[in-house]
């Protein structure tokens, strides 16, 4: 007989247990697999990258990139902030340079086809430099970019130095980019009152260099002799011509100092330094400048930056002997055969004192001075020792004065033809300026000599707007010189 059990004799019961749930613990919580903690991984990478690539599309993204290194961020950013900068220049250029002020400074340090855009931006005469300067720094804040250096430059003094400000001539230098990285210098100045302004250490574009990019033509100096005698209606005309003119000047005259100072500067290969720096001014504060990245550097000053077209050069007209002489009479104290080289040095320094910034001469009558070897051998030592051309005027067939020149290593030239040997006769001196023109076309140079006479004046006027739109190039004797000099020496003029 079965003893009852501790349950009141009944039968226990034993009930099957349900298996356990997956994922469930102890305490009866969810549990993850390993699985679905990958899922989830990828699921938030996903949304993360996704937030991500928004931000990094906007300005502040952007701008965050290149701070930490995103080279490929700098043009976005550029783009960024050049818009901000549209916004609030009304004259701000953007893009790449595209005006003869603007520059493109390559940074390949900031990106591989990175460039600094420096720009010279005008704004209204009564905005304050302090008011933009905050203006601009809060706009560019709201995409991260920042200004990171400025300063206030003053072409008209010494930079701290300077005792008065100079509202209208001051200008304010910005640096714009992200920290360390500069995307645009800007020069800010009144509108009306640009400043003539280098980007680097370059002199900008000379004179000269100028002049030799011009037109290639043939080229045609004109030489005026016998100014001295009065000033009338034809000089005063003749000195209005919109081209180059030489004017070769008799000595001791009534008018002849007063011709001499109508010399002007010339366009010269020694016209190669152009920019005139400003002084201290740009170079206060340089180190700091540069510490902040900000490594453009720009030079204010005189710039050549068109060729003037009315040049004018001032020779001497130096009397010599004529045949026949002295019925046939040169003036006062002419050069004469047989002078030595004593008597011609001072004869010259005489003729020469009241005449400032002589570079050369060219013959008064002369046909038996420069016939003659000897005598135009002791001129041209003469010449040599100061430094002085000579222009044969060519009065005698027989003349030997530019074979003599060159012989004694004197820069030189040769008349072609006098203009007005008819000088009443409109329709001979067009003749003869087509004749000097025809030269001038196949041989590439051509000088031609006329007087103060009315019909020359009326046929150059009328003639050289036709002359310059066939594309003749008139110049000076000195300019016709230095371009000889480069086709003798390989250069191209």
């Amino acid at each position: 007989m079965k003893l009852p059990g501790r349950s009141g004799g009944k039968k226990k019961t034993s009930k099957k247990r349900s298996p356990k749930r997956r994922g469930s613990k102890k305490g009866g919580g969810f549990r993850l697999t390993p699985l679905t903690w990958v899922l989830v991984a990828a699921i938030v990478v996903l949304i993360g990258g996704i937030g991500f690539l928004k931000w990094a599309n906007t300005g502040t993204g952007q701008a965050t990139l290149l701070t930490m290194g995103s080279d490929q961020a700098f043009e976005d950013v550029q783009n960024q902030i050049e818009n901000v900068l549209v916004g609030h220049f009304s004259h701000f250029r953007p893009g790449k340079a595209s005006v003869v002020t603007d520059h493109d400074w390559p940074a390949p340090q900031l990106g591989t086809r990175a460039e600094v855009r420096c720009r010279l931006v005008a704004i209204p005469g009564d905005t304050s430099f302090e008011i933009t300067q905050l203006t601009l720094a809060r706009s560019l804040r709201e995409i991260g970019g920042r200004i990171l250096w400025g300063q206030k430059i003053y072409p008209q003094g010494s930079g701290r130095d300077q005792k008065q400000f100079n509202r209208v001539q001051d200008l304010l230098r910005l640096d714009i980019g992200v920290n360390g990285k500069p995307t645009h210098t800007l020069v800010l100045h009144r509108e009306g009152k640009s400043p003539t302004l280098i980007w680097g250490d370059q002199t900008g574009p000379s004179a000269w260099d100028q002049f030799l990019a011009q037109s290639t033509g043939p080229v045609v100096a004109l030489v005026i002799d016998d100014w001295g005698h009065a000033r009338n209606q034809t000089t005063r005309g003749l000195l209005k011509l919109p081209i180059p003119l030489t004017m070769a000047v008799l000595p001791n005259l009534p008018f002849s100092r007063q011709f001499s100072l109508e010399s002007t500067e010339l366009v010269l290969p020694q016209d190669r330094d152009a920019v005139v720096p400003s002084g201290e001014s740009l170079s206060a504060g340089r180190n700091q400048r540069l510490a902040a990245g900000c490594f453009v550097e720009l030079q204010l000053g005189k710039k050549q930056v068109e060729v003037p077209q009315k040049r004018r050069e001032v020779i001497l007209h130096l009397p010599m002997e004529p045949q026949g002489y002295p019925e046939t009479n040169p003036g006062v104290e002419p050069l004469l055969v047989g002078m030595t080289q004593t008597a011609i040095g001072h004869l010259l320094d005489d003729k020469l004192k009241n005449l400032p910034d002589i570079k050369g001469l060219n013959n008064h009558m002369g046909s038996a001075a420069t016939s003659d070897p000897a005598t135009m051998q002791a001129l041209m030592a003469v010449l040599r020792q100061r430094d002085l051309f000579f222009v044969d005027s060519l009065t005698s067939s027989k003349s030997v004065a530019h074979g003599v020149a060159r012989e004694s290593g004197i820069p030189t030239l040769r008349n072609r033809i006098f203009l007005d040997y008819d000088s009443e006769n409109e329709t001979t001196l067009t003749a003869n300026l087509n004749v000097l023109v025809k030269t001038a076309r196949s041989k590439g140079f051509a000088l031609g000599i006329g007087h103060p006479h009315g019909a020359t004046l009326n046929v150059l006027a009328r003639e050289i707007p036709r002359l310059q739109a066939d594309g003749i190039r008139f110049v000076t004797v000195s300019e016709m010189l230095a371009l000889k000099g480069m086709e003798y020496s390989g250069g191209t003029p």
